[in-house]
């Protein structure tokens, strides 16, 4: 599969090259479609970003950045009404709308980030950007068990057809 690397050129116009080294960039990008496809996908991820907890800590701290910006603009006598009244206010906004605003917010934020990234191209860079060996070493750790069940299928079939050819000579002559 990975053997020989650089491509062997024999007569006649033949060569012999291995195939992940000659198929490395379709490879590249098939496993990275089949990544974004059927495993993970931007949307997926970008999702996954913000929980439940995450959005009461942002009202909380929208509330809190919005008092304290206000406490350094305003005169210093007006600090008692940013503390109590204005800071209920925000309170009180934030436990009716503020979730459906911020919600608003990150999905447009998400729209927009979705539409940027691509984890299929993510990952056929990534994997562009190793060398030969590195791949080679990543592809047999995963279907290293995979392998060895081939290899001794092909043990006991190669010799379950020596032993029919045995017995097939046994017989011809």
């Amino acid at each position: 599969m990975f053997k020989p690397i650089k491509p062997i050129k024999l007569p006649f116009g033949l060569k012999i090259h291995g195939v992940i080294p000659s198929r490395k960039s379709e490879l590249a990008a098939s496993i990275g479609d089949v990544i974004e496809k059927q495993l993970v996908s931007s949307g997926d991820i970008l999702n996954r970003l913000v929980s439940e907890k995450e959005i009461n800590d942002l009202k909380s701290a929208i509330v809190n950045n919005v008092v304290l910006i206000l406490k350094s603009k305003l005169p210093s006598f007006l600090h008692g009404f940013t503390d109590k009244t204005l800071k209920k206010q925000l309170d009180n906004f934030m436990q009716k709308d503020g979730e459906k605003y911020i919600r608003d917010m990150l999905e447009k934020a998400i729209t927009g980030a979705n539409k940027r990234i691509s984890v299929s191209k993510m990952v056929s860079d990534k994997i562009e950007a190793l060398d030969l060996a590195a791949f080679e070493e990543i592809v047999t750790g995963v279907v290293k068990n995979e392998l060895r069940y081939i290899e001794l299928l092909g043990a006991v079939l190669g010799f379950i057809i020596g032993i029919l050819q045995g017995i097939v000579l046994l017989f011809i002559k």
